[in-house]
């Protein structure tokens, strides 16, 4: 039921006045009439005030128009935006309200953008609880980390892209699960205020996709950095390896990701294998920094408020409260140890990116899905450039019933290497798709 519109293509149609903002709003909003109470991506849909600034779009002159102009997006749970809840995914916060719209919500009006409606997370983005959203694949299977409204309304097509958050691997990981491309930004590269801490210095403000190219455009609008190219194809590139990534994977998964190595090295790439042990220390130090930032976070809300959060999330911060100031310092000098290792990695390997899965499996059955045992193994392969805080992005290396996403890493700043690579990937998986629907 998608309306198979990119964010790209949309901009172009609107500036060249093939289609207007009001029947781009249209189509979006049917979609998300048609699928909502299926998928349950929103929280909230805000179709009196989109189509408003629809109409407002459409009476803007060309000269003080965005790169983002007309274009209806998707904002997740987390994030402020006046007007709308902000409830971050918990019953505790159903009456919060915002006066004031994030950070990065004001760049994407300024940009010309159009919030479409909020998106459900997982409460307070931990991943400790269900929420009513569903994989529109597979309503049986697990459909994401906590930017899972956004994926599965860019996946139907009831937004053009989602703004969400990636604290482990949340815009990331759902992306992979859905064929989707979700962009994890430079830490800081795009401002955090407004955002509801979740594991608070692992945080980071990115976005999910259809396209790369989508995703470049969402750069440089929300980045300040100006055009984002994606065309220049890899060869020269020296795509790194760590054997760390590739290890206790599904056989489709590991598979899909070594077809695109190869392919990125018939490109004119170098694919170079190697070790970075240290990575091995990531996902402990990653949990309790995450952790201790969290139950500090809670730690002066009224007691009342926190009895209504969900019995998993009251568990999670009691274990956290526990933690103490010398293992948050410890795991604190295993972030630096991390950091430095896969800095040293890229530069004596002469490393342009890292490349792995995003994910080492597919969606598993919710019935039999268990938080404790499950999130770990989905987040262990993202969690590293989190803590690290290098961009990353999940393109799929797969498309259909199974997608796979492919992971690319490169060093602070480089996020447009990261989608040049991605744009390969993608390019491949696109043409292998066509060629299978050919026959």
């Amino acid at each position: 039921m998608r309306t198979d519109r990119t964010l790209v293509d949309t901009a172009r149609a609107i500036a060249s006045g093939t289609t207007t903002s009001q029947e781009v709003m249209d189509a979006v909003l049917a979609v998300a009439d048609a699928t909502e109470p299926d998928v349950h991506a929103y929280v909230a849909l805000d179709e009196g005030a989109a189509r408003a600034a629809a109409r407002a779009a459409d009476a803007t002159p060309a000269p003080e128009r965005g790169p983002l102009h007309g274009l209806p997006i998707g904002v997740k749970d987390l994030i402020a935006t006046a007007g709308l809840p902000t409830r971050a995914g918990s019953q505790s916060w159903a009456r919060s309200y915002p006066i004031d719209d994030a950070a990065v919500v004001r760049r994407l009006r300024a940009a010309g953008g159009i919030v479409i409606g909020k998106q459900h997370t997982h409460e307070f983005g931990y991943g400790l609880d269900e929420p009513p959203t569903r994989h529109p694949l597979d309503p049986t299977k697990y459909a994401g980390g906590s930017t899972i409204g956004g994926a599965v309304s860019v996946a139907v097509g009831s937004s053009l892209a989602a703004i969400g958050t990636d604290g482990g691997g949340s815009i990331r990981k759902p992306a992979a699960l859905h064929g989707l491309v979700g962009l994890k930004p430079t830490h800081g590269l795009v401002d955090t205020a407004g955002v509801v801490p979740g594991t608070t210095s692992n945080d980071h403000v990115g976005w999910i996709t259809t396209t790369v190219a989508d995703s470049a455009l969402l750069l440089a609008a929300l980045a300040d950095l100006g055009p984002v190219r994606t065309d220049e194809g890899v060869a020269g590139l020296r795509v790194g390896c760590a054997g760390y990534f590739f290890r206790d994977l599904e056989p489709a998964v590991d598979a899909a990701v070594r077809r695109s190595l190869d392919l990125l090295a018939a490109g004119g790439a170098e694919v170079v294998w190697l070790e970075i042990p240290e990575l091995e220390q990531a996902a402990e130090a990653h949990g309790i920094i995450g952790a201790s930032g969290a139950a500090a976070h809670h730690r002066d809300v009224p007691a009342d408020v926190r009895a209504g959060y969900s019995p998993g999330v009251q568990g999670f911060l009691a274990q956290a409260g526990r933690i103490t100031k010398d293992e948050v310092a410890r795991a604190h000098r295993v972030r630096d140890d991390v950091l430095r290792a896969v800095d040293a990695a890229l530069e004596t390997k002469r490393l342009d990116v890292l490349c792995s899965p995003t994910l080492a499996l597919g969606a598993v059955p919710l019935a039999t899905m268990r938080p404790e045992v499950d999130l770990p193994r989905y987040c262990r392969l993202t969690m590293p450039f989190n803590l690290t805080g290098h961009p990353s992005v999940s393109v799929p290396c797969e498309h259909g019933d199974k997608p796979v996403g492919l992971q690319v890493a490169a060093r602070h700043g480089a996020d447009a290497t990261t989608l040049r690579v991605a744009a390969a990937v993608e390019a491949h998986t696109v043409a292998r798709a066509a060629a299978v629907a050919r026959g």
